[in-house]
């Protein structure tokens, strides 16, 4: 839609300063036959009343199309409602016009020469209407342009941030289990935080390939997770999930609740002295989909719960709520935990297990029978 900048506006002024000086000096050679030097007079018409009121008049119809309730309207159907647009324009122009033209006093086309007061506003009305709707299709389009542009230099950057990144899985994965393999036997603890540290490097990587894993899997996962860090703040850290075992097959888009835990332990276990209890919670809603709750009892948050996705602290935060929404689902709810800490629930959209065809049942064999 066409913006309005100091630049467009003062284009606009000139098109129609350029446009009532042409149609004054129009009118003026035509009747120069019956009546000499009227044009100064024509141009003070023009300028000051005509194509001002057409100024005045074209805001409301600007709006309603470019800014009001029909610019969402797609382009065909907001042409078509010039059809009744542009009469109801001339229509109040000329009553406005003609009533401020009789109040000072100044001449106007009389007879059957009024049909000009309507062929030329028409014509005018089309003229400015299809400039405006001309540019504003311009403008969506280097809109369009500027953003796939974005587009292509972000996925660049991530790719390049990719290879330079990139870790063979299989070495990271070997080295973990020689690791593993070096531990004592008893350093069995070491051991098996090694192990759920390498799940949780093979489902990361299993994740990014995949668009929809069982909710199963993704608990398993945050179970590793929180368990690495229950290594880290020992007995401050208290986890509980519920959940209950119809929901573990359902199929979720992954990794998006580990970041509504990995905020609710940095955020908020870990600032509290006394530490907290972070609870998960797995409950089906509606016909498709499960709302996962993430609830600490830490230190909570000193803005409003409902604002924090617009501070510097929920970055993460904003990150889930975005592609939560890009999947459909409402998005994140934050509210304030009972007696102290956070709680931040979220609706995935789940899809059913597909049923994989059952085992075939062998058929005996017939054998003869001894007679």
């Amino acid at each position: 839609m066409p913006r309005i900048t100091a630049r467009g506006l003062l284009f606009y002024g000139l098109f129609y300063v350029l446009f009532g000086v042409f149609y004054a000096g129009t009118i003026a050679y035509a009747i120069q036959d019956y009546k000499a030097g009227t044009l100064p007079d024509d141009l003070r018409r023009v300028l000051l009343i005509d194509y001002p009121l057409k100024a005045v008049w074209t805001l409301p119809v600007w709006w309603l199309l470019f800014r009001g309730p029909l610019r969402r309207v797609s382009w065909p159907w907001r042409l078509l409602h010039h059809l009744w647009l542009c009469p109801l324009w001339v229509a109040v122009w000329m009553g406005s016009y003609y009533a401020a033209a009789g109040w000072l006093g100044v001449g106007t086309i009389q007879g059957s020469g009024k049909a000009w007061d309507v062929y030329i506003p028409v014509l005018f009305y089309g003229f400015q209407f299809g400039l405006l709707h001309a540019t504003g299709f311009i403008q969506q389009l280097q809109q369009r342009g500027h953003l796939e542009q974005l587009l292509r230099e972000q996925a660049h950057h991530s790719e390049v941030a990719a290879l330079k990144a990139q870790i063979n899985p299989h070495f990271l994965f070997n080295t973990l289990n020689s690791i593993s393999a070096s531990v004592p036997p008893e350093l069995e603890r070491t051991r098996e935080l090694i192990a759920k540290l390498a799940h949780t490097f093979r489902f990361a990587l299993v994740a990014s390939r995949h668009e929809m894993l069982p909710l199963g899997e993704e608990l398993a996962f945050l179970r590793d997770y929180l368990a690495l860090e229950q290594a880290r703040f020992g007995a401050r850290l208290q986890v509980e999930f519920v959940v209950g075992d119809a929901l573990l097959g359902l199929l979720v888009p992954p990794m998006l609740v580990q970041p509504l835990v990995e905020n609710a332990v940095r955020h908020g276990i870990a600032p509290s002295v006394a530490g907290g209890c972070l609870t998960v919670t797995a409950v089906p809603y509606g016909p498709g989909g499960v709302r996962i709750t993430v609830a600490d009892t830490g230190v909570g948050t000193t803005v409003a719960p409902a604002a924090l996705l617009g501070s510097a602290a929920g970055l993460g935060l904003r990150n889930t709520h975005a592609r939560l929404l890009a999947l459909g689902s409402p998005g994140l709810e934050i509210s304030a935990n009972v007696p102290h800490g956070l709680r931040v629930s979220c609706v995935l959209p789940v899809r059913q297990p597909e049923a994989r065809p059952a085992a075939p049942v062998p058929v005996p064999t017939p054998q003869a029978v001894p007679a």
